[in-house]
């Protein structure tokens, strides 16, 4: 399998969990330009980078090297998965202090998603 495939298949994992480039990036603590390159299959990949992509996007190795689909790593399984049109309607019921509060969180999970190593 070559880096191009190896490249789509990152976007497509990335794309499923609702991440950007630049969310991946700082999670994998390499720049959006780098992760650019890998799902293009510009940039050699090395197996120990599709460990720690396969880690932070909850998809098992195999998805990402093998000829075929792969399913998702048991703890991301549909059932597990969030949508948007669910978080928008929790959302609503909301008032002004759980969403300021809900904010806040929002920008610790950032902050910690930007500082702490996703190995750690």
């Amino acid at each position: 399998m070559g880096f191009k495939e190896i490249g789509r298949k990152i976007q497509a994992a990335r794309e499923d969990r609702g991440m950007t480039q630049v969310d991946l990036a700082q999670a994998l603590g390499i720049t959006q330009a780098a992760l650019s390159n890998y799902e293009l299959g510009k940039r050699r990949l090395y197996l120990h980078q599709i460990e720690q992509i396969a880690r932070v996007l909850g998809r098992r190795l195999d998805f990402f090297i093998s000829g075929q689909e792969a399913a998702a790593a048991p703890e991301v399984q549909e059932k597990d998965r969030v949508s948007a049109r669910e978080v928008a309607r929790k959302l609503a019921g909301l008032d002004e202090g759980e969403l300021k509060a809900l904010s806040d969180f929002l920008d610790f999970l950032h902050w910690r998603r930007s500082h702490v190593r996703p190995d750690r």
